[in-house]
């Protein structure tokens, strides 16, 4: 009798476990969105309705001026901000020679006179200021006012980038690391930075998302509004000069509704690489470290597919009887959006459909994949876990 009591117990058990071991399987149905049909997934884009009311401001309003030869001149000119530091140099009184920095209201404080408004100035429109503030406070007469005005350090400036980018919102661009000290100002004339231009506005702002249309970015500048065609730098076939920014601009990024897989590719403007979380917590790799799903395995480049980051995080190769069957599970988000889907695929779905993006989508950055077992591993373990559990009980019976 005590025997058949131990063997009801081990029965009992055996079923508890069996029941709780289906507790792990993930959910026929991850997506509840609806999105991942049985030809494939796409992701959607989601433009809310304030990023669609300015979308169509800024091409109704009267202020828009196209792209234009005159345009690209002015764009392309090194505009004067608030922080920028100057060289001028006053003929016949060079005690008044030296470095100016323009202050934090962009105006520029002249010796024994007012300050003149210097921000969003090119450096020819401030040179013709300050000889008339010369001449007006009578410090030269007319025809003997020269002036030499030399732009030598660029500061930080602060922009907002909106639209179809990864990470819209204002931004700093062109400071300095915390880490490193302020170069000192060589005694040249002229500044050059590239950290201050509109590539490296979209590329701080985390890149264009696949949606955007480069064709139509808009760079609204002290109630101006331009257009601007971007959509070479991606594809390398010209080269496109791109204006550099000045405190206050506002870029907008159009967004075409739909995903261009032309762009998911590294450029200037878009992502070079990207940050994917990654989960193998799978036997016989017990945790991330012995699976080496490290720093290093977690950052990819932009363009990575879903059976990359499975490659990446190791889930694909070993004992092919006991991984053939190995899934993995994408968290990922629509276009515009922080609500989470996820979507299964089979290793070997995978495997057997690498060309097809509808079926091996495209990772974007801060998504998230994680690797589930085969069926063999599963019953594997789930028999091991029994006969762990039953054994003592049996044996403790019999002793």
């Amino acid at each position: 009798m005590k025997t058949s009591s131990i063997y009801i117990k081990a029965v009992l058990m055996t079923c508890l476990i069996s029941s709780l071991s289906g507790c792990v399987n993930t959910p026929a149905q991850l997506d509840d969105l609806n999105q991942d049909s049985y030809n494939g997934f796409t992701r959607s884009v989601e433009t809310s309705t304030e990023v669609r009311q300015l979308a169509a401001s800024y091409k109704e309003s009267n202020l828009m001026r196209h792209s234009s030869t005159q345009d690209n001149a002015y764009l392309s000119e090194a505009i004067i901000s608030q922080g920028d530091t100057v060289r001028l140099i006053f003929t016949g009184m060079p005690s008044l020679d030296g470095l100016y920095q323009v202050d934090a209201f962009g105006k520029l404080d002249l010796p024994f006179s007012y300050s003149i408004k210097a921000a969003g100035k090119t450096r020819g429109e401030l040179t013709s200021l300050i000889k008339q503030e010369m001449i007006n406070s009578q410090w030269f007469y007319t025809d003997t006012a020269k002036v030499g005005v030399s732009l030598v350090r660029l500061a930080p400036v602060n922009v907002a980038v909106l639209g179809a980018v990864f990470n819209p919102g204002r931004l700093s661009i062109n400071g300095q690391p915390a880490n490193k000290p302020e170069d000192a100002i060589q005694n040249l004339g002229g500044a050059f930075s590239q950290g201050r231009d509109l590539v490296a506005a979209l590329g701080a702002s985390g890149g264009v998302r696949p949606d955007a249309d480069l064709q139509n970015i808009f760079l609204q500048r002290d109630g101006v509004i331009y257009q601007l065609d971007l959509a070479s730098i991606v594809s390398g076939t010209q080269f496109t000069p791109t204006p550099s920014l000045n405190n206050g601009d506002v870029i907008f990024v159009e967004s075409t509704g739909i995903e261009n897989r032309q762009l998911i590719r590294p450029s200037q403007i878009t992502p070079p690489g990207m940050r994917v979380f990654m989960s193998n917590l799978t036997a016989p790799a017990l945790n991330n470290a012995q699976s080496a799903v490290g720093a290093d395995a977690t950052r990819l480049p932009y363009g990575a597919s879903l059976l990359d980051s499975a490659i990446s995080a190791n889930c694909v190769g070993g004992t092919q009887m006991a991984n053939a069957s190995r899934s993995i599970v994408m968290i990922t988000r629509n276009y515009g959006s922080n609500q989470q889907l996820a979507i299964k695929r089979s290793i070997n779905e995978l495997l057997a459909n690498s060309s097809d993006a509808s079926i091996n989508p495209f990772v974007m950055p801060n998504d998230g994949v994680a690797c589930y077992d085969s069926k063999f591993t599963n019953f594997r373990d789930v028999a091991r876990g029994i006969g762990e559990v039953i054994s003592p009980i049996i044996f403790g019976g019999l002793l």
